[in-house]
């Protein structure tokens, strides 16, 4: 995969962590809440590095889609909790593969984690992957 691949597959999971975190947000309250909109800024502000990124690559940013699909209804505080853990792992995913096929991985390996931690603190636990025990 072209680094500019796995910038707009970043891309396009940033987008969907921007809507998922306006679910998330309108399920939870107080503190969680505020972080959940805290948490949505930094992915907006991450989509449109990503986006300048992209064209000085030389390459066409994706475009967002007007609705996205979650794999589950959210009708809960809990729900929505899972939901961004859900969107963070993920997340975490794509920056690996950014960071695998940049020249310097640091930055998108770093955001990598970023994005684990994030995920394990929504919930309190790490998603388990099969054959990781």
């Amino acid at each position: 995969m072209s680094l500019v691949d796995a910038l707009n597959v970043v891309l396009a999971g940033e987008y969907a962590a921007i809507y998922a975190y306006g679910i998330v947000a309108a399920h939870v309250t107080g503190e969680q809440q505020i972080r959940a909109l805290s948490v949505m800024a930094d992915h907006r502000q991450q989509r449109d590095r990503l986006r300048a990124q992209i064209i000085d690559q030389g390459g066409t940013p994706v475009a967002g889609e007007a609705l996205y699909q979650v794999p589950s209804p959210v009708t809960s505080p809990k729900q929505a909790r899972d939901l961004a853990c859900l969107v963070e792992d993920r997340l975490s995913g794509q920056w690996a593969a950014v960071a695998a096929a940049s020249e310097d991985p640091a930055a998108a390996a770093l955001t990598s984690v970023q994005c684990s931690v994030r995920a394990t603190s929504w919930t309190g636990s790490a998603p388990i992957w099969p054959g990781s025990l």
